[in-house]
């Protein structure tokens, strides 16, 4: 059965609403309260976006180190004020402005080789032994000289010459051979003492030597006795042999022996390092590297070209000074074998050798700073195992000698009494067992660096003598000569026109 009913009215929201209540539809409540608070939260982030001007982009141009610094400075400090203190103050130290100079390096001297004018004139006997009045007490220095150049004249081959490694006891390594080098390091132990080839005790011993030296020149001019190209002891005998022709020129005047040397110096410029400007084991090339250890004995060799009036460009020089500035270090009190190696007692002494030369002044604080360091407890001369280094002694020597004053009189003696006291005294003289007035490689071994292990007993005996005959060998280069004294007589290829650096 079908009931009919009325027509159905429609609910309104609040009937709806009451409904739910009814319903104990708690949740409807919650649900009714939350939508409220959003839309009242909502209403307060209304903006009109159309009020709104564009944005301008962000501008940092006032951000500069400069304006900054103007900033902080216009800042006024923060003023703390405190309880006076009635303790009395020290003053203040005096405070540096902040606009005061930094302290500058020392100044690097223009290159002018130093004065040559009389720097062998020492040798001669009488102010030979005017100056070791003074330094060497007793005359044991002098004794111990001539005790080695007696033991040097009975090593000399009938040709003329001397050999490294074979001749007598403990020789040096044949891997060490150059017959030039040996006889050269024997003629500048004659020659250092004053005796040349035309007068004195010695006078055939030298000049034998000298006629075997020149003889070995090649066309070119080097003195090389062992034709190996690179070969570490080359340009080590070149050097010294063109040293040793030098002084004899110097200290006589022969035509013969000038010719020789004007040829080995005229090598040695056309062999340097042409960007650099050092020397090493072969002609030098731009993509090549010189070391100091070589280019020492180099310079000095045209050095004493200059002395034997011979003519040596004067680029020669600016170049060798352009490569100590690349081994040198704390600007220049200190010198390295190459760039990349550590500071030595040995390099230092040569390279500051060089710079002397150059025409460093004596006061120059990198030259009064190296010469701390040479004079430094450390290496003071031990003639003890694994400290003796005789190749040091020989440029350090040289470095105080140019100094002068008392250190370098107090260094010379340690020196003196640890050499005299450790030379052979006694033995056989017979050829090949002779040792009488040498000394020992080996007993005790030096450093490495030294190299008497393997260049053997001729080469330590030849730098000990050195080392020894320093006070006479050369003047200071600080000392100003008598461009007279010890000049010997010109000659007809002495008087030949001569330019450049002399």
């Amino acid at each position: 059965m079908i009931r009919v009913v009325g027509p159905v009215k429609p609910s309104t929201g609040s009937e709806r609403l009451r409904r739910s209540l009814k319903g104990g539809g708690f949740g409807a409540v919650v649900s009714v309260s939350t939508h409220v608070l959003i839309l009242t939260v909502l209403t307060w982030f209304l903006i009109d976006t159309d009020s709104l001007a564009p944005e301008e982009p962000l501008d940092l141009r006032w951000l500069t180190a400069r304006e900054v610094e103007l900033k902080q400075a216009a800042r006024a400090p923060v003023q703390i004020s405190s309880v006076p203190d009635a303790t009395p103050t020290a003053p203040m130290p005096p405070q540096t402005p902040p606009d005061a100079p930094m302290p500058l390096k020392p100044t690097r001297p223009a290159v002018r080789p130093v004065d040559v004018s009389g720097r062998l004139a020492h040798r001669k006997p009488e102010l030979k032994r005017k100056h070791m009045l003074k330094i060497d007490e007793g005359g044991k220095s002098d004794l111990a000289v001539r005790s080695a150049l007696g033991w040097f004249a009975r090593q000399q081959q009938p040709t003329g010459n001397w050999r490294l490694h074979e001749g007598y006891p403990d020789a040096g390594r044949r891997t060490a051979r150059t017959d030039t080098g040996a006889t050269s390091l024997a003629l500048l132990a004659f020659l250092g003492a004053g005796f040349d080839h035309t007068r004195g005790d010695h006078q055939q011993t030298v000049a034998r030597g000298i006629n075997w030296l020149v003889g070995q020149q090649r066309g070119d001019g080097n003195l090389f006795d062992i034709d190996e190209f690179g070969r570490e002891e080359a340009f080590y005998a070149h050097s010294m042999g063109t040293i040793a022709l030098c002084e004899a020129v110097a200290l006589t005047a022969d035509r013969k022996a000038r010719q020789a040397a004007v040829n080995a110096v005229n090598f040695l410029v056309k062999t340097q390092q042409p960007t650099q400007g050092g020397w090493k084991y072969q002609p030098q090339t731009p993509m090549t590297r010189g070391d100091l250890s070589v280019t020492g004995w180099a310079l000095m060799a045209l050095h004493t070209a200059r002395i034997a009036d011979i003519e040596v460009p004067e680029q020669a020089f600016v170049l060798a000074s352009n490569f100590l500035d690349t081994v040198e270090v704390q600007d220049g009190a200190r010198y390295r074998y190459e760039p990349d190696f550590g500071v030595s007692q040995a390099m230092t002494a040569e390279g500051l050798l060089c710079r002397q030369w150059l025409g460093w002044p004596r006061e120059h604080p990198s030259l009064e700073s190296g010469t701390r360091f040479l004079l430094g407890e450390q290496h003071r001369p031990r003639w003890d195992d694994g400290r003796r280094n005789v190749y040091a002694w020989y440029y350090t020597a040289q470095v105080l000698h140019n100094m002068g004053g008392g250190e370098w009189e107090d260094w010379y003696r340690a020196a003196r009494d640890e050499i005299v006291s450790h030379q052979t005294r006694t033995g056989s003289i017979r050829r090949g067992a002779d040792v009488r007035g040498s000394w020992h490689p080996a007993q005790p071994r030096g450093q490495a660096a030294e190299k008497a292990d393997i260049a053997g007993r001729l080469y330590l005996a030849a730098m000990c003598v050195l080392v020894l005959e320093t006070p006479y060998r050369h003047v200071s280069v600080y000392e100003v000569t008598d461009p007279e004294v010890g000049k010997e007589p010109d000659t007809e290829d002495a008087a030949d026109d001569r330019r450049g650096c002399r």
